[in-house]
């Protein structure tokens, strides 16, 4: 094999072969009998799914109206626990403020029957004595307790008085 020799070969001229086209297989026809097996089994899964969502729907609607529930039901307990806690203030409210008016009803009821002691300790005769005790023993606890009320009443008693003794004297 010499470097000058060439090589042969057989050069075979391409034959293109034809292109096979397959024809295209027609679509699959239902029968009627198919079809209609197929809308039913269409129709099964379709209401099985609807069931399916109306179930949950039910189930949310519950889960809320349950939520909804225990929210008055919570409310209702919180409102119940404050009305609770304002009663009891309430309650300690009008607690000290019937101490506060027993502290100034007994002031008020021993000013009056010291001033009663003092005037009837002034007396110079038990007629005296007894007249004036019978008027003021005429003075009721509301006389006693308003004290405008009670000044006037004792100043209408003091005023018959003077003029029963005054008419009393004069004759």
């Amino acid at each position: 094999m010499s470097s000058d020799s060439e090589v042969e070969m057989d050069i075979k001229p391409v034959v293109e072969e034809e292109i096979f086209v397959k024809p295209a297989k027609k679509k699959r026809q239902l029968t009627d009998k198919q079809k209609e097996a197929l809308a039913n089994g269409r129709a099964k899964a379709k209401a099985k799914r609807d069931a399916i969502k109306a179930k949950e729907a039910e189930q949310v609607a519950m889960k809320k109206l349950k939520k909804e529930q225990k929210d008055i039901e919570k409310a209702a307990a919180v409102e119940a626990r404050n009305k609770q806690g304002k009663k009891e203030k309430l309650s300690q409210q009008e607690l000290a403020r019937e101490k506060v008016r027993k502290m100034e009803y007994d002031r008020k009821y021993k000013k009056y029957n010291d001033k009663k002691t003092e005037i009837l300790g002034k007396c110079e005769s038990v007629a005296q004595f007894d007249t004036i005790n019978r008027i003021l023993s005429n003075v009721s606890e509301e006389d006693i307790m308003d004290g405008d009320k009670l000044k006037h009443k004792l100043h209408s008693y003091i005023e018959h008085t003077k003029k029963y003794y005054k008419n009393k004297l004069g004759n």
